[in-house]
């Protein structure tokens, strides 16, 4: 891990298009600004964990629930034989 030391108003830049800014600084808080292309996320720790938390239970997605969302598409059953559904397929048929 590098470890920097900045003063308020200096910066850090990362890959020539992130800009890491130390905008105050107290007791027991620092502020940060950065400065980021929009094709990159950025995110704060615990809000990034939660979303991460989000992402894989919803993967887990039960029979029932897969069942009421094929029930809202209007799809035929031609297209659940193509093979890059085959992994829905089978959940469905649990």
């Amino acid at each position: 891990m590098l470890v920097l030391a900045r003063k308020i108003g200096e910066k850090i830049i990362v890959n020539d298009d992130i800009e890491i800014i130390v905008l105050d600084a107290n007791q027991n808080t620092v502020r940060i600004g950065v400065n980021a292309p929009k094709s990159v996320s950025v995110y704060r720790e615990e809000l990034y964990r939660e979303i991460k938390s989000a992402n894989i239970s919803s993967n887990n997605a039960s029979a029932d629930a897969l069942n009421a969302l094929q029930g809202l598409m209007p799809v035929t059953p031609a297209v659940f034989a193509n093979p890059k559904f085959a992994n829905l397929t089978a959940k469905i048929k649990k």
